[in-house]
């Protein structure tokens, strides 16, 4: 005997004598389907029977999963961070530490803000000329928040903040360079014993005074010399 395979849904089946029978499967099962409306907010279900149900989708979606979020409070010194799941918990997290004496604050936006207590920085370099090296000029190689640099006369500078001080109790350190015992001077005799002071310190800057005091046996006597400086306040 054999059975064929039809184009249509059918089998034909051809017994010991020859005769032929035709097997019918195409109404066995009815396909279904699944088609996404023209408003794309709908699926249209097509069951066995050939009937019509819609699904709607925002609903589905709705009741799959509950959305999480995210907020953050702009107006906590911590700029702390509230996270909710989907089951409705709250976790917090802290941008800033609350410890004592943290430097970091929360800006006005709930994140880290650092305040440095670092208000001016420069190093002024030195040129020299002659035989006894005397001053030629200076330049402000590196510099935040100065203004100016002015010579004042030999071994005098006043410093000009650029945006100026709350007062006039900020702290100030200078240094100057290492002359290697034979400073820069208006003589041929060797300066060993540099020094560098400040005074006139108000809100808007302060004087630099740079001399030396050949081991203190003689008055002091000012050189121009190359120096740094640094301006703290908080």
């Amino acid at each position: 005997t054999t059975i064929t395979e039809n184009a249509n849904g059918t089998f034909s089946y051809v017994d010991e004598d020859g005769s032929t029978t035709t097997v019918d499967v195409s109404n066995l099962e009815t396909l279904t389907s699944l088609a996404l409306n023209a408003d794309n907010t709908n699926l249209d279900y097509v069951d066995e029977d050939g009937s019509t149900n819609q699904i709607n989708l925002t609903a589905a979606v709705q009741n799959l999963e509950t959305l999480t979020s995210m907020t953050q409070n702009d107006a906590s010194a911590t700029g702390e961070i509230t996270y909710t799941d989907e089951d409705g918990s709250t976790s917090t997290a802290q941008v800033v530490s609350a410890d004592a004496n943290n430097q970091v604050t929360s800006g006005a936006d709930g994140g880290a803000f650092f305040v440095s207590p670092v208000k001016a920085l420069a190093k002024v370099t030195m040129t020299y000329t002659g035989a006894f090296n005397t001053y030629q000029n200076h330049t402000i190689a590196k510099q935040f928040n100065i203004a100016t640099i002015e010579r004042a006369n030999e071994g005098d500078y006043n410093v000009t903040f650029t945006t100026p001080m709350p007062d006039a109790h900020y702290i100030i350190q200078l240094t100057i360079l290492d002359c290697g015992g034979n400073c820069p001077g208006n003589s041929n005799a060797n300066y060993d014993d540099p020094g560098i002071t400040y005074y006139n310190q108000t809100a808007n800057g302060f004087s630099i005074n740079i001399g030396d005091s050949d081991n203190g046996a003689n008055q002091k006597d000012d050189i121009d010399l190359e120096f740094m400086l640094t301006v703290f306040d908080f």
